[in-house]
């Protein structure tokens, strides 16, 4: 896992990268994270109307610090035609991203309901059309494309396994795969038999993403398909550590509350940087659940943490926290 692989002319310092999640990737989140040691990291998805239309905070999803580096900006939408114009104007900003990725496997409602995200399953013409106008614009600034798919729109469907040789043809130079239906979300088991047919159908990397959660049956998933990486998601949030775990191929006892706490508050220092005290506090409110339930700090406690509306008193209980079990 510790050994580099490329996208193109892009190098993957190792074999572990972070998936793109919406409303959690932010920069201050793909910074924390990249410091746990993931070899690239990828933008919440941008939407390519949103772009096109001057939206001023579809824009600020484009912002990265360098110290993120490889980074991947995810667009999705439904249109050929605006998807290119999108990555035109993303590679003609003054900091261009290392890579572009196209979403053609978000299951959320609101987004397949406009012919984006998954939806692209159900049309593999307009799919290729898609990712080709992309591959086209980046293209001219030397920036690699890649594509983010489920298995297909219902259980039991192999789209994926047809649709990617085709991307490939077009010029996408790595693919990643979630291998459940759109319809599932996350349910169920992922079917990683799924990821080794592409693995076996494709010249380019195949990233594996969905159920990568714990070391053993991660590894797992990477020796049986022949998979380049493992793309980590919810498996990490609320628990950085496993990073690190996949690196070494060892598993690893959760850290003491302590250091979960410290880790916790080093994250929130970047966020407040980022989105301000008021901001910052809210939006860290998902993750003290999936950094503190697992260390066995109750429920009310946890509550308590979220009701606080700014960043500086929500670091002050954090380090109560800290010092009632140091």
């Amino acid at each position: 896992m510790r050994r580099a692989f490329c996208i193109g002319e892009v190098i993957i310092p190792n074999r572990v990268v972070l998936a793109p999640m919406a409303g959690l990737s932010t920069s201050a989140y793909r910074r924390h994270m990249k410091a746990h040691g993931v070899g690239m990291v990828t933008t919440e998805m941008v939407s390519a109307y949103g772009l096109m239309f001057g939206n001023v905070r579809t824009g600020e999803y484009l912002d990265f610090a360098d110290d993120e580096r490889p980074v991947a900006v995810q667009l999705f939408g439904d249109s050929p035609e605006v998807m290119g114009r999108a990555a035109e104007g993303v590679v003609s900003r003054p900091c261009i991203p290392d890579l572009l990725d196209v979403n053609m496997g978000c299951p959320v409602r609101k987004v397949m309901k406009t012919g984006a995200g998954a939806a692209l399953l159900g049309d593999a013409d307009k799919a290729v059309a898609v990712a080709a106008a992309v591959v086209a614009a980046a293209g001219q600034a030397g920036v690699p494309v890649t594509v983010k798919l489920r298995s297909g729109l219902r259980p039991g469907d192999r789209i994926a396994v047809d649709l990617a040789p085709r991307l490939q043809e077009v010029g996408v130079q790595a693919v990643g795969i979630h291998p459940r239906a759109a319809s599932e979300y996350y349910r169920g088991t992922a079917d990683h038999d799924i990821t080794a047919a592409l693995v076996r159908a494709l010249d380019v990397p195949v990233l594996a993403s969905g159920d990568i959660s714990g070391v053993e049956s991660a590894l797992a998933v990477f020796e049986a398909t022949g998979a380049a990486a493992l793309m980590v998601a919810r498996g990490v949030a609320g628990n950085p550590w496993l990073v690190g775990a996949l690196l070494s191929g060892r598993s690893a006892a959760r850290p003491p509350l302590s250091e979960v706490v410290a880790d916790l508050r080093l994250l929130l220092a970047r966020v407040v940087d980022e989105r301000g005290p008021e901001r910052a506090a809210r939006w860290m409110r998902k993750l003290l659940g999936w950094y503190l339930r697992p260390s066995g700090v109750a429920a009310t406690k946890i509550e308590h943490l979220r009701s606080l509306p700014d960043a500086r008193l929500l670091d002050a209980a954090l380090a109560e926290l800290a010092a009632e079990t140091a």
